[in-house]
């Protein structure tokens, strides 16, 4: 942070330059992120004293703790625009008048022991003077380009009576124009979740905080309002220790809060439907992007696929079908390219406390635990943490799922699917060119000898890789080109053309979202068929037989015996859910879907394809899509563009899935 003269952040005002500064010889710090037409004052955090003062003083450490507000300011760290006294209240109290600011009594209690001497009566007159002469050429430049400005003046002080968490003083906002914006104030401020900690709110007036800043702003600025907010000090303990949790939670409310009520003080003047996101900034913060950039780099090395997908699964699924199912088998691994210590700390220094954005900042740490807890999936494979860290972070089948799963199971078989013709491997590959012209996507399309699955997207490649031993019906063509192309291949291309990269190292939760809705696209277009539901099915069966019994050759036995399923295919689902001692991402493919569906009907969801997203991030992303932090999606699947009606034998089961 700068020190700068009273001069040099007038200039910066005037224009309309970002602030991040001390006032000289002013206990004062200002700051200015963007000029938005809401401005947070904090006049009482403040406990620098200078020496002459304090050996004046008649109070003892204790008796300060008390008329001092410290940690406040705290609360204001993620608002735009904040003026900060850093001074100490007992040497210049601003929110009294000029002649009143150097107090002789407060609260009740005598402050001197000594009578202040006229140099430091001075000194406080001229701190006074600066900063409202300050404050009033900010207020005048943001009068001027936006008509209206709200001005909260935020304190804190133990509730007393019938006071909430958050205490409006209503008695010093100017009325009638004040009355909706007190109003959603006070409704916002409601929702505010705490940690241990019920919210209440109440209006009323105040005792012992002053009201000069009302005054002086209500009576020189006639299109900014005033709101004094007083907050009960939950945040702090008795020798003014801050709870940082309380903190962040506080300052998370607060930003969403005012910045609504700022929007609804500006719909009084411009007539227009504004919300809290149209007065929030428009551009990405560069602390924002330097942390993507370097999240970017730490990712690379983690694709969980790479290295879980078994290097000897040809071999081992010989020796399996030769001893008929009671061959365990042995799968071996490649060995990890990074150091995944080294890499877990390096996330973790990250400087994710430097992003002021509160949505920004809770995603980015969101995003750095996933990384790390995938770390931790990667550092165990072929081990026995193996599963315990797979279910961190996959999760397992709930009771409904395995319920969907034994639905779909009983359906009657459809012939059509049974005798319908199959196309090789060579000859999927024209057919998925073909359609990645169609819909736009530049990208190759390969054969590979490494692949569980009979497709799957090499997102650092741009690629779809095709399994060379495998064969499709057309109907599972059309449905495999658009889960992969439509949806895989859709959100690595849109990914890629974000500004912010954590869209292509994928939200939490990606995994879920971006299976059901790749299920949802083979749904939408007509092409979702009975085997592939029981496919699904089974995936969720065979999870929960591994969980429950960690035994391969049970799991293939369960599949086989109990639901008829083919003994190949029988084999690479079990390898699947097994491969590297327990994998448990398979049940997701089933409840994605249906969660999907349920988000499809209820509402747009183009912002899922912005990137590797997670279903919870949507109105997030709705979000950042709306202040333009965000691209909205180059790409869109076909299907969702040109939805097809399915069968209504599959269209019924479906609509039976919970």
């Amino acid at each position: 942070m700068q020190t700068l003269s009273e001069a040099a952040i007038l200039a910066l005002i005037e224009n309309r330059q970002p602030v991040h500064a001390r006032l000289r010889n002013g206990g004062l710090s200002i700051r200015i992120d963007e000029y938005v037409p809401l401005v947070c004052t904090v006049l009482h955090a403040g406990t620098e004293l200078r020496d002459t003062v304090e050996q004046r003083l008649l109070l003892n450490t204790e008796q300060r703790r008390q008329l001092e507000a410290a940690g406040t300011d705290q609360l204001a760290a993620l608002l735009p625009i904040t003026l900060i006294v850093e001074e100490s209240r007992l040497a210049c109290d601003l929110n009294f008048s000029l002649a009143q600011c150097m107090r002789k009594r407060l609260e009740g209690r005598s402050l001197w022991k000594r009578p202040p001497t006229k140099a430091m009566q001075q000194y406080a007159h001229r701190r006074h003077r600066r900063f409202y002469h300050l404050l009033d050429a900010l207020l005048d430049a943001l009068e001027h380009d936006h008509g209206q400005c709200l001005l909260i003046d935020l304190h804190s002080q133990a509730c007393r009576g019938n006071n909430g968490i958050f205490h409006i003083i209503d008695s010093q906002v100017r009325l009638p124009e004040g009355q909706a914006v007190v109003a959603c104030l006070q409704q916002q401020l409601q929702t505010i979740a705490l940690p241990h900690q019920d919210v209440s709110t109440s209006s009323g007036g105040a005792e012992h905080q002053g009201d000069y800043l009302s005054a002086h702003v209500n009576t020189r600025h006639e299109q900014t309002l005033t709101i004094p907010l007083q907050i009960d000090p939950v945040f702090r303990d008795s020798h003014n220790v801050l709870y940082p949790l309380m903190v962040d939670a506080l300052r998370d409310g607060l930003h969403s809060s005012l910045y609504e009520a700022a929007a609804t003080l500006a719909r009084q003047s411009t007539k227009r439907p504004l919300s809290g996101h149209d007065l929030m900034p428009s551009e990405l913060p560069p602390e924002v992007l330097r942390v993507d950039q370097a999240l970017k780099k730490l990712a690379k090395g983690l694709e969980t696929l790479l290295y879980i997908n078994p290097i000897n699964i040809a071999r081992e699924e010989r020796l399996f079908m030769r001893s008929k199912g009671h061959y365990q088998p042995q799968f071996r691994y490649r060995q990890l390219r990074i150091d995944p210590y080294a890499h877990r700390e390096k996330l973790y220094r990250l400087p994710v406390d430097r992003i002021r954005d509160p949505a920004l900042r809770q995603l980015y740490r969101e995003v750095i635990d996933a990384l790390a807890e995938r770390i931790d999936l990667l550092v165990s494979i072929g081990s026995d943490r193996f599963l315990y860290n797979s279910l961190r972070y996959y999760g397992e089948p709930t009771a409904e799922d395995l319920a969907n799963a034994r639905f779909l199971l009983h359906a009657a078989e459809r012939p059509i699917e049974t005798n319908s013709p199959r196309y090789s491997s060579e000859q999927m590959i024209p057919f998925f060119e073909q359609k990645a012209q169609e819909w736009g996507l530049e990208c190759k399309v390969e054969l590979s000898d490494r692949l569980l699955a009979q497709a799957m997207v090499n997102n650092g490649r741009k690629a779809l890789m095709v399994r060379r031993h495998t064969s499709a019906s057309e109907s599972e063509l059309h449905a495999l080109a658009h889960h992969e192309l439509g949806v895989h291949m859709v959100t690595s291309l849109n990914a890629a053309a974000q500004p912010l990269k954590v869209f292509t190292l994928g939200l939490p939760g990606n995994t879920h979202a971006q299976e059901g809705l790749a299920i949802l696209s083979e749904f939408l277009c007509g092409h979702l068929t009975l085997k592939r539901l029981k496919t699904l099915a089974l995936r969720v069966i065979a999870v929960d037989q591994m969980i429950r019994h960690n035994d391969f050759c049970r799991t293939w036995r369960t599949l086989v015996e109990d639901h008829q399923c083919p003994h190949d295919e029988a084999f690479k689902i079990t390898a699947r859910v097994h491969r590297g001692g327990g994998f448990t991402k398979d049940h997701l493919y089933l409840s994605g879907f249906s969660q999907a569906l349920k988000l499809w009907r209820s509402g747009n969801i183009n912002g899922l394809y912005v990137g590797k997203t997670g279903f919870g991030y949507l109105p997030l992303i709705d979000e950042l899509l709306a202040r333009g932090l965000v691209k909205a999606p180059t790409f869109l699947p076909d299907s969702l563009l040109n939805p097809q009606d399915s069968h209504p034998e599959i269209a019924y089961l479906v609509n039976c899935i919970r």
